[in-house]
C-alpha cells in the first residue's frame, strides 16, 4: 500500500512515468528488493525527489546519503550490531537525549521499542532507501545484510610490480573447482566492492615491443574538433537502439561495444573499466588515444589515488575537472597524452557492487554539463546486460 502511495506521489507530480513506473516493476520482480531502490537505480528519479515522496507516504524525514555518510562513532555505539542487523536500522545523530535512526519501516512499533531500551533514548524513526541503508550499515557495521551480495575487505597483500603482465585467473583455480568469472575476467570472488575504499593508481602491461611513436596531437582547428565527436546513428531513440543492441550482445566485448556507439554521440572520448581486486582493468575504449587495443593494456592497480576514487567510494557519478594526481598524469600519458580539461565518471552496478566505470570526456574541450539522468539510465541498463551476461554463462555450466 505505501509502495502504490510513493508511486502515486511521483505519477502525479511528473516525477516518472506510468513506463518508468512499470519497467522498474519488472526489474524488481527479476531482482528482487524495494521498488523504490530499483527507480535510483534506473536513473527514473533523483534521490531528493524519492526522499519526498517517502516522506509523503510514512510521515518522517527522510534521511539521504548526506545524513548517513560521516556518523559519530559515539552515536553507532548507541546501538548494537546485533539490534542494527536485526531490525535493519542505523543510528546517525543524538540531538536533545533523542535518537535519530534510518530505518526502512518507520512503523515497526516493535523494533522502535527495543530500539529506545537498548539506547536508553527516544527514538525519532527517519524513512531511507533500501540501497542507502545496506550502505550505511556496510560501511559503519561491516554488515552483510540477508539476500545482498557484498564483499569482505581485501587482505592486505604485497605491492604489485609497477608494470606486470595479467595472469589468467584460471590458472590459480583449485583442480576440479569451477570458476565463476567477473567482468574483469577474474573470479568474482576476487572483485572489491566500493566501500573498501581502495585506491587505483596506474600500471600498464608491458609490450614486447613497446610503441615509441609520439602521441597523435589534438585538432587544430575548430571544424576539426568537431568532427571528432561522432554523429548519433540515424533512426529512432539512441536508449531504444541501446536496448536493441544489448538484446542481441552475446559477450562482453559486444555490450561494451552497444555502449560506446551511444556514449560517443556524446561525447569526444569514452571507455568502460572493470573493477576487480586488482584494482581496474580497461574493457574498451573510443576516440583519441582510447582506442580498444590502447584501453585493454591499460590495469589501475592499488596503490596509490586516481580521479577514480570518489566513484568507487560513493558508487556515484563524479563530474568535473580532472585533479592533476601523479597517478592520473600516469594515466593520461598512456591514455592521449594531456589531461582533459574535465571527465565525467559513472558506476556500474552489478549484483549490489559496482563492477565497471563508465569514463567519458572530451578531450582538451571543456565537457558542457552531462544529461546526468540520460547517463544514469545508460549505466543501469549496462548493469542489467553485465548481470544477464553473467547468468547465461553459469546456466551453460550447469
Amino acid at each position: 500500500m505505501l509502495t502504490e502511495r510513493v508511486t502515486r506521489y511521483l505519477l502525479d507530480r511528473g516525477a516518472i512515468t506510468a513506463a518508468q513506473a512499470e519497467e522498474a516493476r519488472r526489474t524488481q520482480s527479476f531482482f528482487g528488493g524495494q521498488f523504490e531502490s530499483h527507480l535510483l537505480k534506473l536513473g527514473f528519479v533523483d534521490e531528493e525527489t524519492l526522499g519526498d515522496a517517502l516522506t509523503e507516504a510514512y510521515g518522517v524525514p527522510f534521511a539521504s546519503g548526506v545524513h548517513l555518510r560521516a556518523i559519530p562513532q559515539a552515536v553507532l555505539e548507541s546501538l548494537s550490531l546485533e539490534i542494527a542487523r536485526r531490525h535493519h536500522v542505523c543510528p546517525f545523530r543524538i540531538e536533545d537525549r533523542r535518537l535519530r535512526v534510518a530505518m526502512l519501516n518507520p512503523r515497526d512499533m516493535r523494533a522502535l521499542a527495543e530500539i529506545e531500551t537498548a539506547s536508553g533514548k527516544k527514538v525519532e524513526p527517519w524513512i531511507t532507501s533500501e540501497f542507502r541503508l545496506y550502505q550505511a550499515l556496510e560501511k559503519h557495521y561491516r554488515l552483510r545484510m540477508e539476500g545482498i551480495r557484498s564483499i569482505s575487505l581485501a587482505p592486505p597483500s604485497a605491492r604489485p610490480p609497477a608494470i606486470s603482465e595479467a595472469a589468467d585467473p584460471r590458472d590459480a583455480a583449485p583442480a576440479g573447482k569451477k570458476v565463476e568469472l567477473g567482468l574483469d575476467g577474474r573470479p568474482l570472488d576476487d572483485e572489491i566492492g566500493a566501500h573498501e575504499e581502495a585506491y587505483f593508481p596506474l600500471r600498464t602491461d608491458p609490450d614486447p615491443e613497446p610503441e615509441r611513436t609520439a602521441p597523435e596531437p589534438p585538432p587544430s582547428s575548430s571544424a576539426e574538433r568537431t568532427a571528432v565527436r561522432r554523429e548519433p546513428v540515424a533512426g529512432g531513440d539512441p536508449l531504444e537502439r541501446l536496448d536493441a543492441a544489448l538484446r542481441t550482445a552475446e559477450n562482453r566485448d559486444e555490450i561494451a561495444e552497444a555502449i560506446l556507439d551511444l556514449c560517443s554521440t556524446r561525447s569526444a572520448r569514452a571507455a568502460l573499466f572493470a573493477v576487480g581486486r586488482e584494482g581496474l582493468r580497461g574493457l574498451a575504449g573510443r576516440g583519441r588515444g582510447f582506442e580498444t587495443e590502447r584501453v585493454k593494456k591499460v590495469t589501475v592497480a592499488p596503490d596509490a589515488s586516481t580521479l577514480f576514487d570518489a566513484v568507487l567510494r560513493s558508487r556515484d557519478f563524479y563530474f568535473g575537472v580532472v585533479p592533476p594526481l601523479p597517478a592520473n598524469l600516469d594515466l593520461y600519458t598512456v591514455l592521449g597524452g594531456k589531461l582533459p580539461a574535465m571527465a565525467l565518471v559513472m558506476p556500474v552496478q552489478v549484483k549490489e557492487r559496482t563492477a565497471v566505470l563508465l569514463y567519458l570526456d572530451d578531450d582538451e574541450r571543456p565537457m558542457t554539463r552531462p544529461d546526468i539522468p540520460l547517463m544514469r539510465r545508460v549505466g543501469a541498463k549496462a548493469g542489467l546486460a553485465f548481470e544477464i551476461l553473467l547468468l547465461r554463462n553459469k546456466l551453460r555450466e550447469i
